[in-house]
């Protein structure tokens, strides 16, 4: 819920100070928004309130934080109410997709007859207000973030791969195997521990898909491809490559795979379409986590 330009008949704290109508105080919205495989979580969530009156409004009850979090397309919309302190909002990924509005509001628990306060601009000076219950006395329309999950997508690549400590590495490389049920991706513990670290920090998806998923996954077809056999029994012998062949009929017009066309196709061009082309998103990824954070440079003599 957005308030923008909206005005008040009564004096309201608001983030964008050319439509508070407070002198001092300032109220803002804070938090450090992290993204998984199962959650959408706002970690740390606070708002930075100065306003002593409003501050004591809420410790008496007469006054609440509350953080609405909404979603357009799935037609998610819930309210929070926050404490004073620091805290944290957990909200299943599946229940979001697509653009996640997060806003925050100061909101009167019961009517208040004689709501005055010295920090109110001149043009309030001398009055006191008659505030009922569910009125917005401050407000931050906060942020907007973009979520984009797919269930059976998401359901359909951890259905393929499994990453695996290995302490026996000792040379810092990666390698892969394969069974009946998964790729099999071994890390030295060190990268091991760094992947397990951040595999469920949104932002790192696409680094991690491409360079472990797209290298795994490219090595065990082509030695499916080299060993030789049908897609019919290689459907049965792998569960993974089942899984593959399903993804590839999905992403290409529901179009089965032949015996030909698999001896014969691009196999890092196909798995990257089914992995939803993490290789160039890396770039962006690694683009938006360095130059980009800093406003980039020129090169120009």
């Amino acid at each position: 819920m957005r308030i923008g330009k909206r005005l008040f008949p009564y004096p309201v704290l608001n983030n964008a100070k050319l439509y508070s109508q407070f002198k001092s105080a300032t109220f803002a919205l804070e938090y450090e928004e992290m993204v998984t495989e199962e959650t959408y979580s706002l970690q740390n969530i606070r708002c930075d309130i100065t306003s002593d009156y409003l501050i004591s409004l809420i410790k008496e009850g007469k006054a609440q934080i509350v953080v609405i979090i909404e979603c357009a397309s799935t037609m998610f919309r819930r309210h929070y109410n926050l404490p004073l302190e620091p805290s944290k909002i957990v909200i299943p990924i599946a229940d979001l997709n697509g653009k996640v509005s997060v806003s925050a509001f100061v909101v009167a628990t019961q009517d208040i007859d004689n709501y005055a306060c010295e920090d109110f601009l001149d043009d309030y000076e001398g009055y006191a207000f008659a505030i009922e219950k569910n009125d917005i006395l401050a407000v931050d329309d906060g942020f907007t973030n973009r979520i984009d999950f797919d269930e059976d997508e998401d359901n359909k690549k951890s259905s393929i791969f499994i990453v695996i400590k290995d302490k026996t590495i000792k040379d810092e490389t990666m390698r892969v195997d394969y069974d009946s049920e998964k790729v099999i991706i071994y890390l030295p513990e060190g990268q091991w521990n760094s992947y397990e670290a951040t595999k469920r920090m949104w932002k790192f998806r696409s680094l991690h898909f491409s360079i472990l998923v797209v290298p795994a996954l490219s090595y065990a077809i082509q030695e499916l491809r080299r060993i030789g056999g049908l897609l019919d029994q290689l459907r049965l012998d792998y569960k993974w490559f089942n899984s593959f062949l399903i993804a590839y009929k999905a992403i290409n017009d529901n179009e089965e795979l032949t015996d030909e066309q698999f001896m014969s196709m691009n196999v890092m061009l196909e798995i990257q379409k089914l992995v939803n082309t993490p290789v160039t998103k890396a770039l962006d990824e690694i683009f938006g986590l360095t130059i980009g954070t800093f406003g980039g440079s020129d090169d120009a003599d």
